[in-house]
């Protein structure tokens, strides 16, 4: 069962296909025996990246976002009021959801401490 669901990377659909074993039994036993897959991270992305394939690549419209919170903080706007600025034109985060000044500031400090 091991070597079924581990090594050949089986469900446990393919191993009932395979050996005929009912998958009620197939699942009671990999939880009795407490055989569990790894599971698989999917990467974090920094705003400004996005994947193509396994490759992180620069994300051109985000990157856009961020010479705007750099232009914006190089006219005197401090994090709070460029987090209001992208919230105010309904600009995603990352994930969709709203800006705050820590997340500016993050995105500004990562980009700064690639530039020197």
């Amino acid at each position: 069962m091991r070597k079924l669901y581990l090594e050949n990377d089986l469900s446990s659909y393919e191993i009932h296909k395979k050996t005929n074993w009912s998958r009620a039994s197939i699942s009671d036993a990999l939880r009795i025996l407490e055989i569990e897959k790894v599971k698989r991270k999917e990467p974090v992305l920094s705003y400004g990246e996005k994947l193509i394939g396994t490759t992180r690549v620069v994300h051109k419209g985000e990157q856009k976002i961020i010479e705007k919170m750099l232009a914006l903080l190089n006219e005197g706007q401090n994090f709070t009021q460029i987090s209001k600025y992208l919230n105010n034109k309904n600009i995603p985060t990352k994930r969709g959801g709203a800006w705050h000044p820590s997340t500016v500031k993050e995105i500004i400090k990562r980009i700064q401490k690639r530039k020197v």
